[in-house]
Parts: structure tokens; sequence; C-alpha cells
């Protein structure tokens, strides 16, 4: 088993839309050694099991400034509404509610639109949660489609554009 694959060499194997596993001996040292140098060519590397790391491309720096002012718009709604259902008892006819721990799961019973709220930080933005809202909702296109590894290119919008997490 090698010790880590080259920054290079990871360059070379990983293209936007897929990914690729490699096996390592140190996953963390693997991932702390190659972030840095591949970040720039929009690559994240992360631990995927306790011999290998997996590395894909995310939405690039350009792509994301596309995006910008629809991702913003995003966040606005999803932060609007999710204080709104997390301060207010939601009609049942309209809202399906799944209180679970510190989240309720609402479930719009018409349109499907779901929105998992933080309860006690209702602003608080989860990148797995905002996609979810972003996929159910309509007028998002250039979000949706620059998330093709879902939850990790939305946490990645979120971080070039500044959103606290």
């Amino acid at each position: 088993m090698p010790e880590h694959p080259s920054a290079e060499t990871i360059r070379q194997k990983v293209r936007r839309g897929t990914n690729a596993v490699f096996q390592v001996t140190d996953p963390f040292a693997a991932v702390a050694r190659l972030n840095p140098p591949l970040d720039a060519d929009d690559i994240h590397t992360f631990v995927s099991g306790p011999s290998t790391i997996t590395a894909m491309r995310l939405v690039s720096r350009a792509e994301a400034e596309g995006v910008r002012a629809e991702l913003d718009t995003l966040v606005a709604d999803f932060r609007r509404l999710a204080q709104r259902l997390a301060s207010d008892e939601p009609d049942a006819a309209v809202w399906h509610a799944d209180p679970h721990g510190e989240h309720c799961r609402y479930e719009n019973v018409a349109t499907g639109v779901v929105v998992e709220v933080n309860v006690e930080q209702p602003d608080a933005l989860d990148p797995y949660f905002l996609l979810e809202f972003a996929e159910t909702s309509d007028g998002y296109p250039g979000v949706l489609a620059a998330c093709v590894h879902g939850d990790h290119d939305m946490c990645r919008l979120l971080e070039l554009a500044g959103h606290a997490l």
C-alpha cells in the first residue's frame, strides 16, 4: 500500500462529477498533506475509511461566483421560512412537522418543500439541509447544477460566499 498518492496523481485522476478513492497507510496525514496543494485546483480530499481517502473536484471559484446571487437568494429564502416555522405554530394542514432533538423537519403537504430547522438556531445553515430545501423548491437551478457532489459542493459554495455554517 503506498504511503500517500501525490497531488499530481490526484489531479490526473479526479474530474468534476467523479471522485477517486486511494488506499493510504495514514489517511489523516494524507489529507493534511494533500489538501493545501490541491485547493487551487478545487480538489478536496477527506478520510473515507480506516485506510482510504476520497478526492473530489468541487465547484470552482468561477462557477461559485456565477451562482452567487442565486445562492444568496436561496439562503435568504431558507432563513426567512426557517425563522417563521420555528417561531410560529405552523398550520398542520399546510406543514407536517417532525420534531427530533434540536431539529424539526417541516414538509409542506401540498408542495413537498422540505425545511429542516435547528429550532434553537433557525438561521443556522447546514449544507445538507439547505440542499434538500433547494431540491424540493423551485427557483434555484444554477445552485442545483453546481452541486454535482451534493452537500460537499453546497458547503464549498457557502464557504466561498462567506456564509457562516
